[in-house]
């Protein structure tokens, strides 16, 4: 079975060129004008991807995705942003702060979206399975995690960032590592968003000794009894 696209976009040649290059490389596909209409689509719809356009009339993209996240703990499928005028790495940062996967400008190579999309898709599908260290369990493919009995209500990137460090149990991973292994990325803008997810990882653990801040370099997981 093909998966599910969304295309959001409010100009109706750019929604259906975009929608048009996606269902002849094999996906099934839905597009949507508004905020407002790609909310409503998404609960009939269960999108596996949505390609958002960042400015619309009723609402930008991190509005949308925090509408997406009001009724949940994390978004439950990859979103990658489109722009056209907002393409500095500051948007960028707040829209990958607020869920978003991606962040494509408009009139990017055909074979780049493409590309973009697929991987997006082959991440979200390959995502680790389940481990366990000491009484934290996590499963990034699930969004599960677990301290006890108690269930951790993280985010998309947190989590994977903790499933990376437990993998990895007791080893320093490097703040650059982390930013290419579970953003995407190298730009050291980001650095704040990594922040960010260590402090969401240690409140929502409330036992912060289990992440070790390794000055100047990284992370370290720290199994506590």
């Amino acid at each position: 079975m093909p998966a599910k696209l969304l295309v959001v976009d409010d100009e109706p040649r750019t929604a259906q060129l975009t929608a048009e290059l996606l269902r002849r490389a094999g996906y099934s596909v839905d597009v949507a004008s508004s905020g407002t209409e790609a909310l409503e689509l998404i609960r009939s719809v269960s999108p596996d991807l949505m390609l958002l356009d960042y400015e619309m009339p009723d609402m930008e993209a991190p509005e949308v995705l925090d509408s997406l996240r009001s009724g949940g703990d994390r978004i439950p499928f990859p979103v990658i942003i489109l722009t056209g005028a907002r393409h500095s790495p500051g948007d960028q940062v707040v829209g990958i702060e607020r869920g978003a996967t991606d962040y494509i400008v408009k009139g990017t190579d055909r074979q780049v979206v493409l590309a973009r999309v697929r991987g997006a898709l082959r991440e979200r599908a390959s995502a680790p399975g389940a481990i366990s260290r000491g009484r934290l369990h996590l499963d990034a493919a699930r969004g599960e995690a677990r301290l006890g009995d108690r269930v951790l209500k993280l985010e998309r990137r947190p989590l994977l960032m903790l499933q990376l460090l437990a993998n990895r149990s007791g080893e320093v991973v490097t703040r650059a590592e982390l930013l290419d292994q579970v953003w995407g990325t190298s730009y050291r803008g980001f650095e704040h968003s990594l922040e960010q997810a260590v402090h969401q990882i240690r409140r929502e653990m409330r036992e912060p000794e289990w992440i070790e801040t390794v000055r100047g370099i990284g992370y370290r997981l720290v199994v506590q009894p």
